[in-house]
């Protein structure tokens, strides 16, 4: 007897919030409101990626020069980072690839080995982005690849912009809500997103120095602020 009471209790519960559930879908209108930001954020770290880049129609020779080349990069980089608090020198991708020319009679005939050292450099200290490229150069280093300054935590600057997004949101919905004698009275939605701008690579100005005397004209880099840009689309049900 007390299993089936408790039973109907339970079905009368389930049958009452389905039922106030269905209340709010099918009689409350509802406020649809949007904002969106763009936010500043200043980055704290840089990520350069150099090419080391020799050849010779002799593999072991190519090979040997690109070796020699690496060991004085990593060696002079990894003097002026700060290894032991995350910054590092590495590897990203090496290749050793046969190149073919074709000739007047259109015969395709070797011609060397290109060998090819893809070497990440990553530091938290964003000002020695212009020290890295040189020092790299310096020691042989063929090309800068790629550079991106970075913020290392992009979710808590986006979490910070959505919550504050979310209260302007409602704060609208609120005022709309109150100008035609209506409140709020529950959450129909809300989307959001937030991304960072596409990061800007000087990589051009600097290949443009790279044969120049880098002790004496120093690459200028400047990090910047990147932007960060959050929405919010928001729904709201008043009655």
């Amino acid at each position: 007897m007390k299993k089936i009471f408790a039973l109907i209790i339970g079905f009368l519960v389930i049958s009452s919030v389905a039922g106030a559930s269905s209340v709010v879908e099918k009689d409350a209108g509802f406020i649809s409101v949007n904002a969106s930001s763009t936010k500043e954020v200043a980055p704290n770290q840089v990520e350069i990626t150099v090419n080391i880049e020799t050849s010779d129609k002799s593999l072991q020779k190519a090979s040997a020069e690109n070796k020699i080349i690496a060991d004085k990069v990593y060696s002079s980089l990894k003097s002026i980072l700060n290894v032991d608090k995350g910054d590092y020198v590495k590897t990203q991708n090496y290749s050793a690839n046969p190149v073919y020319v074709y000739t007047k009679e259109n015969k395709k005939v070797f011609d060397k080995y290109v060998v090819l050292n893809n070497v990440v450099v990553r530091t938290k200290n964003t000002t020695l982005a212009s020290k890295i490229v040189d020092t790299a150069i310096a020691q042989g280093a063929t090309k800068v690849n790629d550079l991106q300054f970075l913020v290392a935590d992009y979710d808590s600057a986006c979490n910070e912009a959505l919550s504050e997004l979310t209260k302007r949101a409602y704060s609208q919905a609120k005022a709309i809500a109150e100008s035609i004698n209506s409140q709020i009275i529950g959450t129909k939605s809300i989307s959001s997103t937030c991304n960072p701008e596409n990061n800007q690579r000087p990589v051009y100005a600097m290949m443009g120095r790279s044969s120049m005397d880098n002790s004496a004209y120093p690459t200028p880099i400047e990090s910047g602020k990147i932007k960060i840009y959050a929405n919010i689309d928001a729904a709201f049900y008043v009655k």
